[in-house]
């Protein structure tokens, strides 16, 4: 058989398991809430839980016609819950998501009306997983248990709205070209890149994640998708604290998350800082077998394939920075962040084929190496003046990130006759370097206009 037979074989069934791998979470709940009224009840959360240990999976809201939908489950045995101010809380029985089972039309739900009024009711309830605004969701992460010795990708994966697929690839209601930011301040960073500063980014270090479709005009207009800014732990007690979180899970391979914040505060200046290190371990081992058949229906020819990918990450990220309260109307600051990774990944193919007669015919085996250093840095200068209590304010910043990148990169192909004699073979090697340097300078201003409206404008530029 040829060489350019042999190499579109490999490369199509490589194709057809990527393909595979993309769309073996294709998975959809749907349905639509009504009151015994008939009448759509709209902003309830609907969540879907694990059956077996009653983890939280995703969370969304009903639209204002009642309607919902939660995509992209990995398959598996679930429970939805639902609640809603005024209505009773609704559990589903277990249901199971398979491959001929991929979507679950629940139809029409009706929930049941709190009827009991109570003339006298004190309530002490704490902060909700997911709060609903005029202009944003917000997700408070403390609110969850489960959330302990997590990921910022781990509690995103988890919002409404938001997708995480297996690659790390982040979409907003199925829209690609999200702008992450971190603290109202652009992460700069995309793909696989914010992937693993967000694997690496402990939960524990978040207070907030806000999640706008129509973000303001402070925020970047790049990007069709929307806006996710996630905000960090800023302690607003005075005096000196710290805290230390450690994880480790143990599967076949090992995974960790650690970290180290603290804080110091007094009336005129505020220091913080957060170190974090991830280990991040995986693996796809991936049998394929195709048969391929003449017009007939004979047997014409046998492919089989066994494709291994083993992938290690070790990630480092500080951030620290500097508040100084000039006054109660000027605050300055100051934050330096920084991140170092070292990942590998290593992908081994061994294709076999056979004759109708399942005779060997000849082997293609292939291993791709690839050895990554990424570094980061950012320093970033910060001011926000209040003009009154009304909320009139100005605010400015100016950022220096720097992006270096080194990767090597190694492609090893063989041919092999029946007998495992070398047909011919193709090495190629890669030395790809990559330096970025970016310049921002940026200013906003917030001016409200009654109780319901506010001017926000601003000026921003950039160089790289």
């Amino acid at each position: 058989m040829s060489k350019k037979l042999l190499a579109f074989l490999a490369l199509w069934i490589s194709i057809a398991f990527t393909s595979a791998n993309a769309q073996q979470n294709a998975t959809k709940i749907s349905g639509q809430l009504k009151d015994s009224k008939n009448q759509p009840i709209e902003y309830a959360t609907v969540s879907v839980f694990k059956a077996a240990d009653s983890a939280l999976v995703k969370t969304t809201f009903s639209e204002t016609d009642g309607k919902f939908s939660i995509e992209q489950l990995p398959y598996g045995k679930y429970q939805l819950r639902i609640g809603a101010m005024g209505y009773q809380n609704f559990r589903s029985t277990v249901f199971e998501l398979t491959v001929d089972n991929q979507n679950l039309d629940l139809s029409i739900i009706t929930l049941t009306s709190t009827s009991n009024t109570l003339k006298e009711v004190n309530i002490a309830s704490a902060k909700s997983f997911i709060e609903r605004k005029i202009d944003r969701t917000v997700v408070n992460v403390d609110a969850l248990i489960s959330n302990a010795g997590t990921t910022a990708l781990d509690v995103l994966s988890k919002s409404p709205g938001v997708n995480v697929d297996q690659n790390g690839a982040i979409t907003l209601k199925g829209k690609n070209g999200v702008n992450v930011f971190i603290d109202d301040k652009p992460a700069y960073l995309s793909g696989a890149d914010l992937e693993n500063y967000l694997r690496s980014l402990p939960s524990s270090a978040l207070d907030q994640i806000e999640i706008m479709t129509n973000p303001p005009a402070k925020y970047d207009a790049a990007g069709n998708a929307g806006v996710i800014n996630i905000k960090t732990k800023k302690s607003k007690v005075k005096g000196f604290n710290a805290g230390i979180n450690a994880s480790l899970n143990q599967g076949q391979l090992s995974r960790s998350n650690n970290s180290f914040n603290f804080n110091y505060r007094n009336n005129k200046i505020n220091v913080f800082g957060n170190l974090s290190y991830n280990l991040n371990n995986s693996f796809t081992d991936l049998d394929l077998n195709r048969k391929y058949k003449n017009p007939d229906g004979s047997a014409k020819s046998f492919f089989n394939q066994n494709s291994y990918f083993r992938r290690q990450g070790h990630t480092f990220n500080l951030k620290t920075g500097l508040d100084y309260y000039q006054s109660e109307q000027t605050t300055w600051g100051i934050v330096l962040s920084g991140m170092n990774r070292f990942s590998s990944q290593v992908n081994n193919n061994t294709s076999n084929l056979y004759n109708p007669s399942m005779v060997p015919d000849s082997i293609i085996v292939a291993r791709n190496e690839d050895d990554i250093h990424f570094k980061n840095g950012g320093v970033n200068l910060n001011m926000r003046h209040k003009f009154d209590k009304q909320g009139r304010e100005i605010t400015f910043d100016a950022d220096y990130i720097t992006y270096r990148n080194q990767t090597d990169q190694t492609y090893y192909n063989y041919s092999y006759f029946a007998d495992r004699t070398l047909k011919y073979q193709d090495i190629l090697s890669g030395d790809l370097p990559s330096n970025i340097d970016i310049y921002a300078v940026k200013s906003d201003y917030t001016h409200p206009l009654g109780e319901e409206w506010k001017l926000e404008t601003g000026l921003k530029s950039s160089y790289t």
